[in-house]
């Protein structure tokens, strides 16, 4: 059973139980590194998502501003390759 597969069964589980948002949530998070890329991902000091929302924690107020001016096409890319709108704020600490 490869990766794909079991990745299919867990969303098939969560989406069977009611869940399939807290499902989706937690692939936001997971793709956070992949969408902003390396540099800011490894400034990011803690990522959560709760009911659509990310919440992130970057410690650096220069890349803080960064993030927080690219905000609506960082959701748009998410959102994109989880092919639902999952994602509707990002909130910045």
């Amino acid at each position: 059973m490869n990766n794909q597969e079991i990745g299919s069964y867990i969303q098939h589980f969560f989406a069977k139980n009611g869940k399939i948002s807290l499902f989706l949530e937690q692939q936001a998070v997971a793709l956070w590194a992949q969408t902003v890329g390396e540099f800011i991902a490894k400034q990011t000091t803690k990522i959560t998502a709760k009911q659509g929302v990310l919440y992130v924690t970057i410690p650096n107020a220069a890349l803080r501003f960064e993030v927080l001016s690219s905000r609506s096409q960082i959701i748009t890319k998410i959102n994109q390759t989880l092919g639902s709108d999952v994602i509707k704020g990002i909130i910045i600490k």
